[in-house]
């Protein structure tokens, strides 16, 4: 092709591209201006395109006068196993049709993408297989999926995809009066979605409001990788992706670098998505008028719009701030600086990744200082002071919080003078600890290990503070330590308490709630028999003191069904699990965290017992509540999105498991550091989902980062411990490291059988896997041996239907086969339900 043209084409696609946006009725107007300038021949050329777009001649069936955007034209049209039902919406490179499946297989409601006619079929195909392509290497559950595809009657290839019932965006948020922070979290899963695309070496290059469409619940669904890039692919176009391909960008939202046609990166969705986030935020776009020329001059000038400087008073009543002052003043400061540092003109200026930028966000949401802001120490020590004012961390917020509450209340109701110098007793301990800690670590910031370290040295030392003060405060320092995983240090705060309560008033709610602090100690470092028996013990307290449900007493229940799930008892489990919930509700209503956290607990127990659809859906209502109820970083929310991604996983939703794992990781990773139990729990989770896709290398190497821990930050009864060990010997084991694979295996066993007792089908479990390996290194009489014992465990505590047991039995199986004793195969087999004999 010559330059010129291949210059003349490119101007033929951008009027084209324009004109294609706009209703058919106004198109002659707008191809009228938007080429005033240009050739006839190229003007000509356009409306020939526009034809042959609307041409009916090639699709068998469809009537005469058809436009984009009838209803009429292909409906009841067959595509596959597809009925077309209606029309959706047509762009620059197709149209997309609703339809069903309509074989004897299911019904299900489809969106079917169609190439355009008139199109020069070398590029525009090209573009359409590739997005085929594209889609089907991205599963994420922020992602539309991509579910089949085929060639169409006149040859024309066509997409099968999930069929979005959403809104865009700026629609969703502004019909749902969402608040600024609903707006920056739904902009975060965003920001996922694109992020897992770069992550797959793809760039969008068309992020609008258009293609980012949000379902009733609040989920994202990214749309539309017809002009994406592949980073590192440069021969997969016939042409360059700039304008002068098919539906290469929106002006309104591309990047100046996309503009002018030159090369584009990661940086040019970071570019898009910063023009998503103004209109989110402002109302509005920071250049408005459409043109290229004029989005050329506006993109490049180097004066870059600031969100508070445009938002408009319509902006302010739908984010539920009242007055465009306000509004104005919420946007000042990090959310202008994040939002101009990503539409920078310079790529290069810009951040460095979406993940940097996502990563901002967060740090705003959790009162941090953000890197799009000059690092001045006026700035950061006015973000410190601002954190501590809503809570300075995980124990002092309580420790505020509970000074507030007893101050509050002693005033109110004008309480003896006694309740009054306990509050009193207590505010002075908290002044004197706050001003006595001197950061060690010579940051900025006190971490809140040291504030905890100095609480427990003073509440040690002072020997005149009221019983009931000390308890509070013991219980407190305790709960922290707890949240910290420093065990030891919690035990011995907890036990203080409860003695303290014991003498001061015997058998009480405070001695009640101390037990049940004690109990989620052992529970938590997987001492189930402790554990047990402290929760019958204060629930048996609790009875004898009340017959009212109170979230005491669902909490009490709701550790019973946790010790359940440890013992691996999951109908008893969801039973007690069920009744924590109903008091929940009960008590504080639908929609409070105690609900939620009930709703997640009650979803693992489903999950254990195969009933994996319904243990998803409520893991999902769950989150909902979480994000609804808190913003930004929170380890609530992780919770819910590790149990989330544990349930994808075994349903074999592979893509979007693994990137709910990595989004946890990432969460527990920033907010409780790498030696934490529950970022621990996280990696093992997904070392586990990775030897399950065959990357045992991988596997091995997230198991070994969990046992570096063992024994410092988690003790070795912790259950990742012991899983990581499995993980790790069976991976070793298909690695052809059978030695070390076995001794891994049996170790694990082991560390089961010491902490959970010999009846506990993890323990059986464990037990199978050894086996599995002593038939694999031909050791059969100690492998029959160990599969015949943990058949019976199995079949008594899980029943000889699960797929637990039938996992089993499929061992013993294929020991009988490969020792050579075809009979014993045979009757094995035979106890295996149909669907579990191949």
């Amino acid at each position: 092709m010559m330059p010129d043209d291949a210059a003349k084409l490119k101007r033929v696609r951008e009027l084209f591209d324009i004109v294609m946006d706009q209703p058919p009725a106004a198109r002659a107007k707008v191809l009228d201006d938007a080429a005033a300038n240009d050739p006839q021949e190229i003007r000509r050329e356009v409306d020939e395109l526009i034809h042959g777009e609307t041409s009916t001649d090639a699709i068998p069936g469809l009537r005469a006068g058809y436009e984009p955007g009838s209803l009429a034209g292909l409906i009841g049209q067959r595509f596959g196993a597809y009925e077309v039902v209606q029309h959706l919406g047509d762009g620059g490179m197709g149209t997309v049709y609703e339809a069903v499946r309509a074989d004897d297989e299911y019904r299900k409601r489809v969106a079917i993408k169609l190439v355009h006619r008139g199109l020069d079929s070398e590029i525009a195909v090209g573009r359409f297989r590739r997005e085929r392509q594209i889609l089907a290497n991205l599963e994420h559950r922020n992602i539309a999926t991509l579910l089949d595809g085929g060639v169409a009657a006149d040859g024309r290839p066509f997409l099968v995809m999930e069929y979005i019932d959403g809104t865009p965006i700026t629609q969703w948020c502004d019909g749902k009066s969402a608040t600024i922070e609903q707006r920056l979290e739904l902009f975060d899963q965003v920001c996922g979605a694109v992020q897992h695309a770069h992550r797959n070496l793809v760039v969008h290059l068309d992020l609008k409001p258009g293609n980012i469409l949000v379902t009733d619940d609040g989920t994202v669904k990214l749309l539309d990788f017809g002009i994406s890039h592949l980073l590192g692919d440069e021969g997969a176009d016939v042409m360059p992706v700039t304008r002068g391909g098919p539906r290469a960008f929106t002006p309104e939202y591309a990047s100046p670098e996309h503009i002018r046609g030159d090369a584009l990166t990661t940086a040019s969705d970071v570019y898009s998505l910063g023009v998503v986030l103004f209109e989110l935020l402002a109302g509005k776009r920071p250049y408005s008028k459409p043109t290229v020329d004029v989005a050329r001059g506006l993109a490049t000038t180097g004066a870059i719009p600031r969100p508070s400087m445009l938002a408009t008073g319509e902006a302010a009543n739908f984010s539920g701030e009242k007055t465009i002052d306000r509004l104005r003043a919420r946007l000042k400061g990090d959310l202008d600086s994040i939002v101009t540092m990503a539409l920078r003109p310079e790529p290069e200026r810009r951040y460095a990744s979406v993940e940097a930028l996502r990563m901002d966000i967060s740090r705003h949401l959790s009162g941090l200082p953000v890197r799009a802001q000059p690092d001045r120490a006026t700035y950061r020590l006015n973000k410190f002071m601002r954190r501590n004012v809503l809570g300075l961390g995980l124990s002092v917020a309580v420790l505020f919080a509970l000074v507030a509450g007893v101050i509050s209340t002693t005033l109110q109701a004008q309480r003896a003078r006694a309740e009054q110098v306990k509050a009193e007793t207590l505010n002075d301990f908290l002044k004197s600890l706050l001003s006595s800690v001197r950061p060690a670590t010579g940051g900025r910031d006190v971490p809140v290990s040291e504030v905890l370290d100095s609480a427990a040295q003073r509440i040690d030392s002072d020997k005149d503070i009221d019983p009931d003060v000390r308890g509070q405060l013991e219980t407190v320092i305790g709960q922290s330590y707890l949240s910290l995983a420093r065990f030891p240090e919690a035990e011995r705060h907890f036990n203080s308490a409860e003695s303290i309560y014991r003498k001061a008033h015997g058998q009480s709610m405070p001695l009640v709630l101390a037990t049940a602090n004690s109990a989620g100690l052992y529970l938590a470092r997987g001492d189930m028999d402790s554990a047990e028996v402290t929760y019958k013990r204060a629930l048996a307290m609790h009875k004898s003191l009340s017959s009212e449900p109170d979230t005491l007493l669902a909490t009490l229940v709701e550790g019973l069904g946790s010790v359940a799930h440890g013992r691996g008892k999951p109908m008893d489990s969801e039973r007690l699990h069920r009744q924590a919930l109903a008091i929940y509700k009960q008590v504080l209503g639908s929609r409070d965290d105690h609900v939620a956290t009930a709703m997640n607990n009650v979803a693992v127990a489903l999950g254990e017992q195969d009933k994996w659809s319904e243990a998803e859906k409520m893991h999902r209502d769950a989150l909902a509540i979480f994000k609804l109820n808190h913003h930004g970083l929170n380890t609530l929310v992780a919770g819910a999105e590790n149990s989330l991604a544990t349930a994808l996983d075994i349903e074999g939703k592979n893509a979007a498991a693994e990137s709910t794992y990595l989004d946890v990781l990432d969460m527990r990773k920033r907010l409780l550091g790498p030696t934490h139990p529950d970022y621990a729990f996280t990696l093992f989770n997904y070392a586990m989902f990775l030897s399950y896709q065959g990357r045992c290398k991988e596997s091995v190497d997230y198991s070994r980062e969990v046992l570096a821990l063992r024994g410092t930050a988690i003790p070795e009864s912790h259950p990742s411990i012991a899983s990581s060990l499995q993980t790790v010997g069976r991976c070793l084991d298909k690695l052809g490291q059978t030695d070390e694979g076995g001794r891994a295996l049996k170790e694990s066993y082991e560390l089961r059988l010491k902490y959970l007792g010999a009846d506990s089908w993890l323990v059986a479990n464990s037990e199978g896997l050894v086996a599995e390996h002593e038939t694999s290194v031909k050791h059969y009489a100690d492998a029959e041996r160990m599969l015949l014992h943990s058949n019976g465990i199995l079949k008594a505590t899980l029943g000889a239907s699960n797929p637990r047991t039938e996992t089993n039995i499929k061992r013993t199986v294929a020991l009988y086969e490969a020792w050579g004793k075809p009979q014993k195969a045979v009757m094995y087999r035979s106890q295996l339900q149909p669907a579990a004999k191949h």
